[in-house]
């Protein structure tokens, strides 16, 4: 499942949208988990609240001086009926625009003779990639396996493919090992090149 990264910071409307489905979909919502899920200080939340209740977007029911529930409104649920739509219409345009990339670049070292490539972590950006390459019928990329530091992740699965040690990448005959991580793309870099990968075979989609 795809979600959306901390690479991006949640707008008053994106805030808004994460609160109503809170509400629409938790029976026992706290302020502190929408302080949590919303990125919004816990100072800030009862302000959020209250706002969102003089909007009629929900209401506040107080059972008791510390018992509080929220229930989302008609108007409340036609606003974030609204707001996923567009949000999903956005999410769609940057996805479309991301395989675009992905794909383009695929289709670059597949021309530079690369075919059968490692990628070197089991994060969102493997996951895309990896979704880009099951579902694109002209890409004759041929994935091994997926490389991780994690060890909870190891032994496991992202997208069909096995998530291995870096300790077994010697069992594969790879032409390359795609960095499929942006945070830790230096990283992981220096570590390929110290342990003696040859430059050539390693494969940047961030440099």
């Amino acid at each position: 499942m795809f979600r959306f990264s901390s690479l991006f910071k949640p707008t008053p409307l994106f805030k808004e949208l994460i609160i109503l489905n809170l509400i629409a979909n938790e029976k026992k919502i706290t302020q502190r988990m929408i302080s949590k899920a919303a990125s919004i200080s816990a100072s800030m939340v009862n302000s959020y609240l209250e706002s969102y209740a003089n909007e009629g977007l929900i209401d506040i029911i107080y059972s008791s001086s510390r018992n509080v529930d929220y229930k989302i409104t008609k108007k409340g649920e036609e606003q974030r009926k609204l707001l996923n739509i567009k949000y999903l219409e956005s999410a769609l345009d940057f996805y479309n625009q991301a395989k675009t990339e992905c794909f383009n670049f695929f289709k670059q070292i597949i021309d530079k003779g690369y075919k059968n490539i490692l990628f070197y972590g089991a994060g969102e950006v493997a996951e895309l990639m990896l979704y880009v390459i099951n579902n694109s019928i002209d890409c004759e990329l041929n994935v091994l396996a997926v490389i991780d530091d994690d060890q909870s992740k190891i032994g496991n699965k992202i997208a069909s493919y096995n998530i291995i040690s870096f300790d077994n990448v010697n069992d594969y005959n790879y032409d390359g090992i795609l960095i499929s991580s942006y945070s830790n793309n230096e990283v992981i870099k220096n570590k390929l090149i110290q342990n003696q990968i040859e430059e050539e075979k390693i494969l940047e989609f961030f440099d």
